[in-house]
């Protein structure tokens, strides 16, 4: 089958959970005889490589505005299609916003498939007008799409009910991190004697209330913020005005030295109010490393009975915080059962075949009709 995707900024995937995503599935869609596309940005004056693991990559240049890139490259991607991609399969999007081009695929008559994310337009980054974007290209996607496909039970159950859709469930998967590297100690860390957040630093992350609960903790183990935001560097800087104790902010962090601070952690702490599955908790379930996590229903999908909650306070994190700071024995029981679950449900050669399956079906019955 001949497959092309797009939505994301490029592979190997060194931005986020769609990256991620099309590059494991892309990979082992490859390795199975299939041939696989993959739409990448590049910047102005710079040419991406053209092939990866046997992928091919077509780098597109467009206007660099912020939220309005994804539409734009988007479009792109769908004129790309439709005068030099005759000989795709089926087209494969990501991200809500790509829909527009999404839409320019399927005038072309080309089997579209678009996994979306999250509830984009509850951002609080997002103004008015970006917010009523948001819904738009999300009831768009719905609507010119074959199959939209959704990470998260909780988000499709939402979409299903807000848009009267018929939405397709295929899990994110994890990547299970079992060797320990040491480039942890590059920052001056010791093996389990840190605590690690990951993520965008938006406020929706939560990362202000995990500051404040760090604050009440008596303790001299570090919390360590991998991420960034290169587009609100003031809300960045407040972050760092806030922190007390000793918090490390190390930017973002990829391949050997992410992993190796996440597998060496003590516990992965996370007070975010937004998420669809999740890309960073589930990583760090993969990497045998206890979770504690605010108790919203996307959380408790992915995590089930297998990490630790907090109901969303300063207050309760700070007390779940301080018991396993104190509790090796509870650390170490949902580390284990936090690995238990991402082996047995989110496996990427899984994904993968569940993707290939709903590519064939789309494609035969665009194909047969």
């Amino acid at each position: 089958m001949r497959i092309a995707i797009a939505g994301v900024r490029g592979i190997p995937g060194r931005y986020g959970g769609f990256e991620a995503s099309a590059e494991e599935t892309a990979r082992r869609m490859q390795q199975l005889g299939n041939q696989v596309t993959v739409y990448c940005r590049t910047k102005q004056g710079k040419r991406g490589q053209s092939e990866y693991a046997g992928i091919k990559l077509v780098n597109l240049r467009v206007v660099r505005f912020s939220s309005l890139e994804t539409i734009f490259h988007s479009i792109a991607v769908g004129l790309h299609v439709a005068f030099r991609g005759r000989d795709v399969d089926v087209v494969h999007m990501y991200n809500a916003a790509s829909a527009f081009g999404g839409l320019i695929v399927r005038i072309a008559g080309k089997p579209l498939i678009m996994t979306l994310d999250g509830v984009e337009w509850e951002r609080e980054k997002w103004g008015r007008i970006a917010r009523m974007v948001w819904k738009i290209s999300t009831w768009l996607a719905i609507r010119v799409s074959n199959t939209i496909v959704c990470d998260s039970r909780t988000v499709k159950t939402l979409f299903e009910k807000q848009f009267h859709a018929t939405i397709q469930y295929i899990p994110y998967g994890a990547k299970l991190i079992k060797y320990i590297s040491r480039s942890y100690e590059l920052f001056g860390l010791e093996q389990f004697r840190y605590f690690i957040f990951v993520g965008r630093l938006v406020p929706e992350k939560g990362v202000d209330i995990l500051l404040d609960a760090y604050s009440m903790l008596a303790t001299d183990i570090p919390l360590v913020i991998v991420g960034n935001n290169e587009h609100d560097a003031e809300y960045v800087a407040s972050l760092r005005r806030k922190a007390r104790g000793d918090v490390r902010f190390l930017g973002y962090r990829y391949g050997e030295e992410y992993e190796s601070l996440l597998v060496n952690a003590r516990a992965y702490i996370t007070a975010s109010k937004l998420e669809g599955t999740s890309p960073s908790l589930l990583a760090a379930m993969g990497a045998h490393v206890c979770c504690l996590v605010c108790a919203i229903p996307e959380n408790m999908e992915t995590g089930g009975d297998d990490v630790l909650y907090f109901d969303g306070t300063i207050r309760d994190l700070a007390d779940k915080w301080r018991m396993i700071l104190e509790d090796t024995k509870t650390l170490n029981k949902y580390a284990l059962k936090g690995y238990e679950r991402v082996t047995a449900q989110y496996d990427w050669d899984v994904v993968t075949r569940q993707y290939l399956a709903a590519y064939r079906e789309i494609a035969g019955n665009v194909s047969g009709g």
